[in-house]
């Protein structure tokens, strides 16, 4: 009776610890390379610009998301520069459409291309 209840215990454990691994490698964002076909473009006017540990964070105004630019991509953007040009303005973000475990809500987006109007800020494509 033992040795069955023991077969039972380590099958729900490799079930458990194989349902973590699917949902850990779902939630790893996809290695290809951004581009506008892959990207949702969101519209809305800067509210707050400010450096966090992401990277450039931006707030809309009623949109309670946190749009960030990643450190490993900006290279040339300054935080004040942004918060001059930006702040109070409409802007066009376009982020990545996918999906994580880790953020469910997709309440944290990193930004992919950043423009006002047809003027460039910002892009990874």
């Amino acid at each position: 009776m033992k040795k069955q209840a023991n077969k039972k215990g380590a099958t729900a454990l490799l079930l458990v610890a194989t349902l973590i691994l699917v949902l850990l490698i779902s939630g790893i964002p996809s290695a290809h390379k951004a581009d506008k076909k892959h990207c949702t473009a969101i519209t809305g006017v800067v509210k707050e610009i400010k450096a966090g540990p992401p990277g450039i964070i931006i707030h809309l105004k009623e949109d309670p998301r946190i749009y960030y630019i990643s450190r490993k991509t900006n290279t040339s953007l300054s935080l004040k520069t942004l918060e001059k040009e930006l702040t109070g303005k409409n802007i066009q973000l376009y982020t990545a459409q996918d999906w994580s475990p880790l953020d469910p809500f997709s309440t944290m987006k990193q930004v992919r291309r950043l423009q006002i109007g047809d003027t460039v800020i910002f892009t990874e494509f």
